[in-house]
């Protein structure tokens, strides 16, 4: 991961847990960093006290802040306990895990996909991929990216990232 996401991302942990980044150009002057803060927090906490059953909050707000950087964007981080977590929250596509669990979820994975031990993400967002594990192949149009992430912005619907 840089140390400044400045591009719409994902990045998911070993573990299953995710960490989204959600960037935009904030350049109205009505717009209200506070105002966008206290939505998102909202909606976090909204979410939450239908699905929470343990300690752990399964949507958690990082930080919403504004790019040091002079572009006018800015970025939500939300930390989800889970990828399924991920797609309820944003009725979208997420998973990680071996081909053979992939399988079994429902998704069409070639035979020739599922070599030993290889791990696989798959989703529907259109953004940057940070792996848990090395890519070593992406499929679906998205691109493997000579740092390692995955580039899923032009992925025609699902983007595959295949893992060691």
């Amino acid at each position: 991961m840089p140390d400044v996401v400045d591009t719409p991302s994902l990045a998911v942990d070993k573990d299953g847990t995710v960490t989204s980044y959600l960037v935009d150009v904030f350049d109205k002057e009505y717009y209200n960093i506070d105002g966008l803060a206290a939505m998102v927090s909202e909606e976090a906490a909204a979410y939450n006290a239908q699905k929470q059953s343990g300690e752990t909050e399964p949507v958690f707000v990082e930080k919403v802040e504004e790019l040091e950087d002079g572009s006018g964007k800015v970025v939500v981080v939300l930390k989800y306990d889970s990828t399924d977590t991920f797609s309820d929250y944003n009725n979208g596509v997420l998973f990680y895990g071996t081909i053979a669990q992939a399988q079994e979820e429902g998704y069409a994975l070639e035979a020739a996909d599922a070599e030993d031990g290889q791990y696989v993400l798959i989703t529907d967002q259109k953004v940057k991929l940070y792996c848990p594990r090395k890519a070593v192949r992406a499929g679906g149009g998205a691109v493997l990216e000579e740092d390692g992430s995955v580039d899923a912005s032009a992925a025609e619907n699902m983007a595959y990232v295949f893992m060691k």
